[in-house]
């Protein structure tokens, strides 16, 4: 059984090797990168925040249009956050939010090279269409759903729905956030 599967997925880099997909991803490179995909994939279930500084927040959240808490402070943070930013940076600002509506007046900046500096202020009721909430380039996950909670010391953990459907898409050979990793990523 081994030496048909094995013989199967030389058979597939050899056959499909020259033939491009629509997004152009060979079925070679699909093949050859799937368990580097898949273990990226399951890192991206879920968000972490760890923060210190002169910070106060506690917050649920069922998504961005469901939240109740609130939050005030600047911290030094580090991130392992949506949109696979890993790293560290300052953020600074405040936020009150009852359900679905609220008031933010957030900033990430000082960040390291994977996590996005941002600059978020609105007041009413969040919608996904914002562009820091972009499906492929976004700081944030508009659909997240988890927690935080802090004072002086803050953590905070969130899932991600979306990244879950990507994640189980992904054993089917299906990247609906076009997030995998390509040969042309080691170039």
């Amino acid at each position: 059984m081994k030496k048909f599967i094995l013989s199967f997925m030389l058979g597939c880099v050899l056959l499909a090797g020259g033939t491009a997909q629509a997004s152009d991803v060979t079925w070679g490179e699909r093949i050859a990168l799937y368990l580097p995909n898949r273990i990226l994939d399951a890192l991206d279930l879920f968000s972490l925040g760890l923060g210190v500084g002169p910070v106060v927040r506690a917050e649920l959240m069922g998504s961005r249009a469901c939240v109740v808490g609130a939050g005030a402070g600047v911290q030094a943070k580090v991130f392992k956050d949506y949109n696979r930013q890993y790293g560290w940076g300052i953020q600074d600002g405040w936020y009150w939010s009852f359900i679905v509506v609220g008031e933010e007046d957030m900033e990430r900046r000082s960040t390291s090279y994977l996590v996005q500096k941002y600059y978020h202020q609105f007041a009413g009721i969040p919608g996904p269409d914002q562009r820091i909430f972009d499906f492929y380039t976004g700081a944030r996950d508009y659909w997240q759903i988890g927690g935080a909670l802090g004072l002086l010391v803050e953590a905070e953990v969130y899932l991600n729905p979306i990244e879950w459907v990507d994640f189980a898409a992904g054993f089917f050979f299906v990247d609906l956030r076009d997030d995998d990793l390509r040969f042309d990523n080691f170039r």
